[in-house]
């Protein structure tokens, strides 16, 4: 199998690619593709995080509380969920040590800054300009999150969340959903 991608500077293109390969060869499998983050609890509870880009994927599933499985692409199998990235794609706008500690703490020496801004001459970056795009980002191996599980498998999922972008105001911030409202 091969994906030629032509005609862009953005490294999400081949991810996009890659879950159009993913999603049409792995339910034959009997595996199921998801654009989702995981992390397990004390108690052993996975929860999976679904939602679009910016919704608050890796935010959410680098709590520091839990076990770090993945932040954006999952498989759910017969055994339980895996991850099947050796890293995370972070947002990095607006990013700070306060804002989110775990993944300002994951970026270093091996991190892959994509269209962040930065001072040619002092090589800082300044994660608040937003001037080339709102899509920045910080690509980085897993294992650079300190609750990171390696390998980062878990069982089958106790928790999921579906986390939506609401421009217009219509869905309240918390809903628990029933399975017949979720399907």
């Amino acid at each position: 199998r091969q994906m030629v991608i032509l005609g862009t500077r953005y490294a999400g293109e081949m991810k996009k690619g890659v879950f159009m390969l993913l999603h049409s060869f792995l339910p034959q499998r009997n595996v199921l593709f998801l654009h989702s983050g995981c992390n397990v609890g004390p108690a052993g509870d996975v929860t999976l995080f679904f939602g679009l880009s910016g919704t608050g994927k890796t935010t959410l599933s680098t709590d520091a509380a839990r076990a770090f499985i993945g932040d954006d692409e999952h498989c759910w199998g017969p055994s339980g969920v895996f991850n099947i990235e050796g890293g995370c794609y972070a947002k990095a706008n607006n990013l700070s040590p306060d804002s989110q500690p775990d993944i300002w703490g994951a970026i270093r020496f091996g991190t892959l800054l994509e269209n962040v801004a930065y001072d040619p001459d002092t090589r800082e970056v300044d994660y608040d300009d937003a001037s080339l795009t709102e899509n920045t980002r910080a690509c980085y191996p897993i294992h650079y999150i300190r609750s990171a599980v390696i390998p980062c498998v878990a069982r089958h999922p106790h928790n999921i969340i579906l986390l939506c972008c609401d421009a217009f105001g219509v869905l309240p911030p918390v809903s628990r959903l029933s399975l017949e409202q979720v399907m």
